[in-house]
């Protein structure tokens, strides 16, 4: 489970396609939500294999999907 609280971070993997410079794992879903600690805004990475609905239970408050990664029509993910 990735979740990161840097929103230029999400900027960087979204202007990449889900790939993060360097990184060759992509990431297909963004979810962003207020954390029940603080409440603070945190984004959960979502990487192919895994649960697309993860962040929506559990430590997560109003969690939005606010990207989705769109293969190439040629592409399999």
């Amino acid at each position: 489970m990735a979740t990161i609280n840097s929103r230029e971070t999400v900027d960087e993997i979204i202007r990449g396609n889900g790939l993060y410079p360097g990184d060759d794992i992509r990431v297909v879903r963004i979810v962003q939500y207020n954390n029940i600690f603080d409440g603070g805004i945190a984004y959960g990475l979502i990487y192919a294999g895994e649960d697309l609905r993860r962040y929506h239970t559990g430590a997560t408050v109003n969690p939005k999907v606010i990207w989705d990664y769109k293969p190439e029509h040629s592409e399999r993910i």
